[in-house]
C-alpha cells in the first residue's frame, strides 16, 4: 500500500460505518454536493468483473462461479459464515483496492479535500492512511430491523451479518466525526450538511 499521498494535498476523509446503517445516503449527499468520493463497493465489484484470475480461483477452490446472482449470492453467505475464508479474500482483494485508491487520488489531486468510502476502514487499518474519519452511526437495534427489510433476512441472519463486521460502539471511539443516523432521512441530511461546512473550513485555500 502507498502512503505518499497522505501527508500531500488533497485532505482525505474516510467514510465508514456498519451494514445498512446509511453509508449508501452519505456518499449520495456528497457526490450531489459536488465531492469526489471514492467507493471501494464499486472498486471491489470491477475487480470481481475484470480479474479473471481471481474468479477462476473462486470456482476452482470453492466451486463459485463469481459470472452468476447465484454464485455471487453464495459467495456473500460464505464470507459472512466463514472467517477464514472473509479473511483470505480479504489479503487478495484489499491490495487492489488500495492501487485503485492511490491512482484516483493522483488522478484528482486538484481538489482540496476527498472521500474514501470504506466499510472496513478500521478493520484493515485503513484509517492510518487518512487525514480524518467519518463514521455513519445507527444503534444495533436499528441497524438489525434496517437489515432484516433492505435484505430480507432474518433477525438471526442480519445479526451474524453485522456481528462479522467491527462493533460499531468501537468505531465510534475510533473516528474523528460520528453522524447520527438514528433519526428522519431530513435529520441525517442536516448532519451531513452541517459535516460538510466544517471540512470546507479545514480546507480553505
Amino acid at each position: 500500500m502507498s502512503v505518499n499521498h497522505v501527508k500531500n494535498k488533497p485532505y482525505i476523509y474516510g467514510l465508514t460505518g456498519g451494514i445498512a446503517t446509511g453509508k449508501s445516503t452519505a456518499i449520495n449527499f456528497f457526490l450531489k454536493e459536488g465531492v469526489k468520493v471514492f467507493d471501494s463497493d464499486l472498486a471491489v465489484k470491477k475487480i470481481w468483473s475484470e480479474n479473471k484470475q481471481l474468479v477462476k480461483h473462486m470456482d476452482s477452490k470453492y466451486c463459485i462461479d463469481m459470472n452468476t446472482k447465484t454464485g455471487k449470492s453464495k459467495l456473500a453467505k460464505l464470507l459472512f459464515d466463514n472467517k477464514d475464508i472473509r479473511n483470505e479474500l480479504n489479503s487478495l482483494i484489499h491490495p487492489l483496492v488500495f492501487r485503485m485508491i492511490d491512482e484516483w487520488i493522483i488522478d484528482n489531486n486538484n481538489e482540496k479535500f476527498l472521500i474514501i468510502d470504506m466499510p472496513l476502514l478500521f478493520e484493515v487499518n485503513y484509517h492510518n492512511y487518512i487525514n480524518k474519519s467519518i463514521l455513519i452511526y445507527l444503534d444495533k437495534d436499528k441497524q438489525i430491523e434496517r437489515l432484516m427489510n433492505r435484505d430480507n433476512l432474518t433477525k438471526e441472519e442480519s445479526i451474524k451479518r453485522i456481528n462479522a463486521q467491527m462493533d460499531l460502539e468501537v468505531k465510534k471511539n475510533m473516528a474523528d466525526y460520528i453522524i447520527n443516523n438514528n433519526k428522519s432521512h431530513q435529520d441525517l441530511e442536516i448532519e451531513l450538511e452541517r459535516l460538510l461546512k466544517v471540512m470546507n473550513n479545514e480546507n480553505k485555500q
